[in-house]
């Protein structure tokens, strides 16, 4: 686990501590809530877009990486357009996390990146940390 800090005036200090104290919370509660909220409203209008450590791609998408470069490598395939690719089984493999992402199902967009993150960190404020498994 990594600290996230921020130094702010004696006065300001007091203030937030009261504020949560007023909320029923602890001041470190309120700090997470505080971040996770922040996080929400600021990237509400905003994309980002990060690359995928390796890590973190699916089971799933390792596997159709597969696939993608076993397809690449049969004859005539550059001919292809998209349509006919993915008939013969390819799919994109974003290699970027980001917080506006289209959803052919449902033709809407979502975000899987900032709000889910967000409320990871809401729950901090709720629940005990455990320790990540990467």
């Amino acid at each position: 686990m990594q600290k996230i800090e921020i130094l702010v005036s004696d006065r300001d200090f007091d203030l937030l501590t009261r504020i949560a104290k007023d909320q029923n919370r602890r001041l470190s509660d309120l700090n997470y809530l505080l971040y996770s909220r922040g996080l929400e409203s600021f990237f509400c209008e905003t994309m980002v877009s990060i690359p995928k450590k390796l890590y973190e791609y699916t089971s799933e998408e390792k596997e159709q990486e597969k696939k993608n470069d076993e397809l690449e490598q049969t004859e005539g395939w550059f001919d292809l357009d998209y349509t006919q690719r993915e008939a013969k089984g390819y799919k994109h493999v974003c290699p970027y996390f980001s917080n506006h992402v289209y959803n052919k199902k449902t033709k809407k967009y979502f975000d899987p990146l900032i709000e889910p993150l967000a409320d990871k960190i809401a729950s901090y404020a709720l629940n005990p940390i455990e320790k990540e498994v990467v």
